[in-house]
């Protein structure tokens, strides 16, 4: 065995005397209780921890039974870890975003200025055009005057009259709403309502029925020519005697199509010894409209027609002094001036 020289086996006992080896260990003590190092030694024990513990779990898993267990496919693992983000993260976003729409329904007043149009109201609002018509009441929006004053509401919908019979839960389920809508719209403390009550159907829409009578398109012209005979008493062009013109007499060439002035349903069509060709229409709210001495009839009794649809053609069959047509309104069997209900051409 080498004998290490005297000079260096002085050395190595001097180091590994009890007394140096408690000096170096107080030393390191020291250092180790350094601000500067403590940090760096508390993480490297943080990672010899989790080695460990790895470790463990690994012998663990080496030791089960893994044998009837698989991994889902990658495609798979991806699409769970995909729904597992949007459910915890996608409402939260959606909830920052959305912003909160009002429950009830609430009025502010807007008085009309000169050469205000209500459609320029609906749009400085943002409101739809209907729901100031119906919130409103307007019958007809050309007659909207300087000075009126408009409720305006916070949110779109109409206001329906309650009727005898109807309940909350029947209003909702024909308006396409829950009767939660109904109740925050209008602000209800109970699901009672009586008839005559007024509520605000949030979202709801009118007609096109409604629109167009409120708009003044409700009757179109069903020819484009000159007026030969006017509604009310006239002279009779083959007599000369003095008579009710329940209709406007408008000339245009023969064999010119006929339009329905109103969406509606053939009533009737028929010959007669007056009104030649005719065709009768049916509409909402009792109201009728008359098609005579028409060249040919180009519907059928029972058939649905929409506004504008061809029924006809002019012609000059019937009690005629020659091409044109003879329009009628009648509202519950009564004749109406039809020039007051026409819009423009």
């Amino acid at each position: 065995m080498t004998q290490l020289p005297r000079a260096s086996a002085r050395r190595v006992r001097r180091i590994w005397s009890p007394a140096s080896l408690k000096k170096g260990f107080g030393d390191f003590a020291d250092r180790m209780y350094s601000p500067r190092l403590l940090p760096m030694v508390l993480g490297l024990l943080g990672v010899l921890l989790v080695t460990v513990a790895i470790v463990a779990v690994g012998a663990a898993e080496a030791s089960a039974n893994l044998s009837g267990f698989q991994l889902p496919e990658d495609g798979t693992m991806a699409a769970i870890l995909l729904d597992s983000l949007s459910a915890s993260e996608r409402p939260e976003e959606e909830a920052d975003s959305a912003p909160a729409l009002p429950a009830t329904v609430s009025l502010t007043s807007y008085k009309v200025a000169r050469n205000d149009t209500l459609d320029a109201v609906s749009r400085r609002f943002g409101i739809r055009l209907d729901t100031l018509i119906s919130i409103n009441g307007i019958a007809d929006v050309r007659r909207l005057a300087t000075g009126m004053v408009l409720k305006v509401p916070n949110m779109d919908g109409i206001v329906h009259t309650v009727r005898k019979g109807e309940n909350l839960s029947g209003i909702a389920a024909a308006r396409g709403v829950s009767v939660i809508d109904l109740i925050d719209a209008n602000d209800l403390s109970s699901q009672t309502i009586v008839p005559g009550q007024a509520l605000f159907i949030p979202g709801a829409r009118l007609s096109s029925y409604d629109l167009k009578k409120a708009l003044g398109k409700l009757v179109i012209w069903p020819v484009n020519g000159s007026i030969s005979s006017n509604f009310g008493y006239r002279a009779n062009p083959f007599t000369g005697i003095r008579q009710f013109h329940n209709g406007l007499d408008i000339v245009v060439p023969n064999g010119s199509p006929i339009k329905a002035a109103i969406d509606g349903r053939v009533a009737e069509t028929g010959y007669s010894a007056l009104f030649g060709n005719f065709i009768i229409l049916s509409h909402p709210e009792g109201y009728q409209t008359l098609y005579a001495h028409m060249s040919k009839i180009l519907t059928k009794q029972g058939n649905s027609v929409s506004q504008g649809a061809v029924i006809g053609l002019v012609g000059t069959t019937g009690y005629s002094t020659g091409p044109h047509l003879h329009f009628g309104v009648f509202k519950n069997g009564k004749a109406t001036d039809p020039g007051k209900l026409l819009g423009g051409r």
